[in-house]
C-alpha cells in the first residue's frame, strides 16, 4: 500500500531473497537485522544462519543466496556467503575438505559434514560482522539500541546523569537525540548568542533572534542601599539613589517567530512548549541570566475577537481587537521566562 507521499514501501527482504548477489554482505545483513521481528542474538537476528559454498568455482559476489524460512516452520533463515568460511572457494581449510564435501553430496546426498563445518563458519562470520558493526556507532542508534557512544556524547554535553535527562525530557519535553546532536555546542560554556539561537532553532524548529543587554530593574536590599553616614557612599563612585538600579548585563530577550497558531499557543505561559523552552534555557544559561520571550504570531493566524469555547482567547496573550488581517505580524506578546 502506498504511503502518505504516494510511494509504496519496498520489501527489501524479498528483494534480497530474489537476488542476493546484488547486495554487499554488510548491507544485506544490516537490512535483514532491521527487518527481522523478535529477539536478536547480539547484532544479528536470532533466526539468521550463514552458509558457505560446497564448490570450488570462483564466486561472482560476496553473497550467493538468501532463503527465508517458511512462517511458523521453526527453521532458520539462511544467507549464503562466499568471501569467507572454513570451506568453499575462499575457505581457510585445504581444498581437499571442500572436495570431500562435494563428493559426499554428489555420491551419497550427505550434507551432514558440510552442516558441521558451517557451525564454525557461521560463528566466524558472525564475529566478523560484529567487529565491523562495533565501531560504527550509528548502526546501533539506527536500530534503537542502547550504545556507549551516545552516552559519551551526553556526558560531554553535561547530561550524563539519567535523572537529569528525565527531568529535561518529561512527557512532552526535549528530545534526547537532539542533545546528542548538539553535544559540541552544549559542551562550550558559556554559550555564545549564536550558539544559543542555533540550539533553540534546532530544538523547536522556529526562527529565533536573541537580543542582548535587554536590561532590567534590580531591587537593592535595604541594608545595601546608600545612606547618609554610611561608609562606601562616595558621590560619582559607589553611591546611588533609590531602591532599585537599572542593569543591562543580566538579561536577554528572545524573539520567536513568526509562528503558526498551534505553535504560538504551545509557547504561551503554561504551555508544553514554554515549559520545554524554559528547561532548555535554564540548562544552557544557568542561573546567571534572566530571559524575556517575545512571541510573534503569523498575521494569517490572527484570531478574530470572538468568544469561542473551542478556541479560547487569553487577554494579553493571543487576543487582538482587529477587524481585518493586520499588515504586519503581531509581536505584542512578551513574558519573562527566566527570572
Amino acid at each position: 500500500m502506498a504511503g502518505t507521499r504516494g510511494r509504496s514501501h519496498r520489501d527489501l527482504s524479498g528483494e534480497i531473497a530474489a537476488d542476493a548477489t546484488q547486495y554487499g554482505f554488510f548491507q544485506a545483513v544490516r537490512l535483514l537485522s532491521l527487518a527481522a521481528p523478535g529477539k536478536r542474538r547480539g547484532p544479528l537476528p536470532e533466526k539468521l544462519r550463514f552458509r558457505t559454498l560446497a564448490t570450488l568455482s570462483f564466486p561472482p559476489s560476496e553473497l550467493t543466496r538468501y532463503q527465508p524460512a517458511e512462517a511458523e516452520s521453526g527453521a532458520p533463515d539462511e544467507l549464503g556467503v562466499a568471501f569467507m568460511g572454513l570451506t568453499g572457494p575462499s575457505g581457510v581449510l585445504p581444498t581437499s575438505y571442500t572436495e570431500l564435501l562435494i563428493e559426499r553430496r554428489q555420491h551419497y546426498r550427505d550434507t551432514a559434514l558440510h552442516g558441521f563445518f558451517d557451525l564454525f563458519s557461521h560463528r566466524a562470520v558472525s564475529l566478523f560482522y560484529g567487529a565491523w558493526r562495533k565501531y560504527r556507532f550509528w548502526l546501533a542508534a539506527e536500530a534503537g539500541e542502547t550504545e556507549g557512544f551516545s552516552r559519551n556524547l551526553l556526558d560531554l554535553a553535561g547530561l550524563g546523569l539519567s535523572r537529569l535527562r528525565d527531568r529535561l525530557g518529561g512527557d512532552e519535553g526535549l528530545d534526547e537525540t537532539l542533545f546528542i546532536y548538539y553535544a559540541g555546542l552544549l559542551s562550550q560554556k558559556p554559550l555564545s548568542s549564536q550558539a544559543l539561537v542555533t540550539l533553540i532553532e534546532g530544538f523547536f524548529d522556529v526562527r529565533a533572534e536573541l537580543g542582548q543587554f535587554a536590561g532590567q530593574w534590580m531591587t537593592v536590599p535595604r541594608d545595601e542601599q546608600s545612606q547618609l553616614g554610611q561608609s562606601g557612599c562616595e558621590l560619582g563612585l559607589s553611591a546611588f539613589a533609590g531602591s532599585r538600579i537599572w542593569d543591562r548585563q543580566t538579561k536577554v530577550e528572545l524573539r520567536l517567530g513568526p509562528l503558526r497558531r498551534a505553535r504560538f499557543d504551545a509557547l504561551l505561559p503554561g504551555g508544553a512548549g514554554a515549559d520545554a523552552l524554559q528547561q532548555l534555557l535554564q540548562f544552557a544559561l544557568g542561573h546567571g541570566l534572566a530571559c524575556d520571550v517575545r512571541l510573534v504570531l503569523d498575521k494569517r493566524d490572527t484570531p478574530k475577537p470572538v468568544l469561542d469555547e473551542a478556541a479560547p482567547l487569553r487577554l494579553g496573550g493571543n487576543a487582538w481587537l482587529v477587524a481585518a488581517m493586520p499588515k504586519s505580524d503581531p509581536d505584542e506578546m512578551s513574558y519573562t521566562l527566566l527570572h
